[in-house]
């Protein structure tokens, strides 16, 4: 590309992303999680179980450490590689990036991205489940943080949850 048709590129590129970005948030708004509902065991004492997996990618340095090129190139590779999963087939991926301050609260509210990641710059996104059960939030604290949460005390099966869903990452990332 020249620079004038890279630019061209650019900006209808990320006004799509954008686009994608609004379009996938207002089907979440527009839901409830499967967590909040309130229907799993001990649900009356026990709001929700949650297992939280970090994974780091070996030849890039930690998150906190990496350059903003090496945070794209980390987001990039994690991005391509979890869509070729069937786990990732059923997630919708938001660039965090292209949302709003209240977006990312919204986030951080529904226990689907932390605080920090929220607050975060540079490159980073979440891919969530229609369910809200799964979240996998790239570039946190760690390259790769793999998240399930259900309602009610339900350790057991959010356990198996994320062992399945780390099993399937694990044979397309190293």
């Amino acid at each position: 590309f020249s620079p004038r048709s890279q630019s061209a590129f650019n900006k209808i590129f990320f006004n799509i992303e954008l686009n994608n970005n609004l379009m996938k948030f207002e089907a979440l708004k527009s839901s409830v999680g499967e967590w909040l509902k309130g229907t799993g065991p001990e649900s009356d004492i026990v709001m929700s179980s949650r297992v939280r997996l970090a994974r780091n990618l070996a030849q890039y340095p930690f998150v906190g450490r990496a350059s903003e090129t090496e945070r794209i190139e980390v987001e990039e590779f994690l991005r391509s590689r979890l869509t070729k999963t069937s786990v990732g087939s059923r997630l919708e991926y938001m660039d965090l990036g292209g949302l709003e301050d209240l977006d990312r609260q919204f986030l951080v509210e529904r226990q689907l991205i932390s605080r920090e990641h929220a607050d975060a710059t540079g490159a980073r996104g979440v891919a969530i489940d229609s369910a809200e059960q799964v979240s996998l939030m790239i570039n946190e604290e760690d390259h790769l943080r793999i998240q399930c949460l259900h309602s009610g005390l339900d350790l057991e099966a959010v356990w198996a949850q994320i062992r399945s869903v780390d099993k399937e990452i694990e044979t397309v990332v190293p």
